[in-house]
């Protein structure tokens, strides 16, 4: 029976800020939102809302036999237009929506799928944010649709709440805020070390042809999603940066110092969001330094 769920367990900084602003401030104005749909199968697809924003957002629909999941419940304002959208591919109800985390694209929209009947599925750690939730798990929580079992583990990336949803049999991972493969994601309160442990377990459950989704994703939609390669070269990337990062702390110089070291541009060059996120790089030095050194420095 599809209802059934199967239980195992049931202050950022000014960085922080500035993502809200960028990829959040200017979405909620626009008159009607409109997607690019990625079918993956004749059950999976990935909505990509196109934000009047610096970046994307991604969400996932799983079709099941009597009823839909939804991955992220994105912006209250843009809940009629994604339904809408989701209604050109099916009539069923949307029984389920899990949320990746507290960010407020993920979860704005919770009431409105709730009011219609939907289940909102979250970390337990989400009780303590603002977002409106009902059913919440520990560890890992997994529910049949139609075909597909979908799993929804809690990962120490990007906030306490943070949760991976796995669709093993369609090989597609949403990571939401726990990766982007065009640029540096907030670490969060566990830091760097919470975001490889995020990755790790993304690269222990991918293979070449996993397609891996982010939450906040690029204007180009050659990066509106990722794959292992990129897993394993973000992985990289975080460790020399950090590294260097406190290699230059220790040495004594200031935020903007460190940010325009040339070995530290080097390491992050190869990212596609770097030619315009560059003057921001200041602020993923501050969040480094904030939370993997436990100390600011102006």
């Amino acid at each position: 029976m599809e209802r059934s769920l199967g239980f195992m367990s049931i202050g950022k900084n000014s960085f922080s800020i500035l993502v809200s602003i960028l990829f959040l401030s200017t979405s909620h104005l626009m008159a009607q939102a409109k997607y690019d749909v990625k079918k993956v199968n004749d059950h999976v697809y990935i909505f990509t809302e196109l934000w009047d924003a610096n970046a994307n957002g991604n969400c996932g629909v799983i079709i099941g036999d009597k009823q839909v999941l939804l991955i992220n419940a994105m912006m209250l304002s843009s809940a009629a237009d994604l339904e809408s959208e989701i209604r050109k591919i099916t009539d069923l109800p949307i029984g389920f929506v899990i949320n990746s985390d507290s960010d407020t694209y993920n979860h704005h929209a919770n009431t409105y799928f709730a009011d219609r009947g939907a289940s909102i599925i979250s970390h337990e750690n989400i009780k303590h944010s603002q977002a409106y939730h009902q059913l919440l798990f520990k560890e890992e929580i997994s529910i049949r649709i139609g075909d597909e079992v979908v799993t929804a583990y809690h990962t120490p990336s990007h906030t306490l709440d943070h949760v991976d949803v796995h669709l093993k049999k369609s090989n597609v991972l949403f990571m939401s805020d726990g990766f982007q493969p065009h640029w540096l994601t907030y670490t969060g309160p566990n830091g760097i070390e919470g975001v490889l442990s995020g990755i790790d377990m993304a690269i222990a459950l991918s293979d070449d042809e996993t397609i891996i989704v982010p939450g906040n994703t690029s204007k180009n939609p050659d990066f509106y999603f990722g794959n292992r390669k990129h897993l394993l070269r973000n992985r990289e990337i975080y460790i020399k940066f950090n590294n260097r990062v406190g290699e230059l702390f220790k040495k004594g110089l200031t935020v903007e110092e460190i940010a325009s070291d040339k070995i530290l541009n080097r390491i992050v060059e190869k990212l596609e969001a770097y030619p315009k996120f560059k003057p921001f790089l200041k602020y993923v030095v501050e969040e480094s330094l904030e939370v993997n050194f436990r100390t600011k420095i102006n």
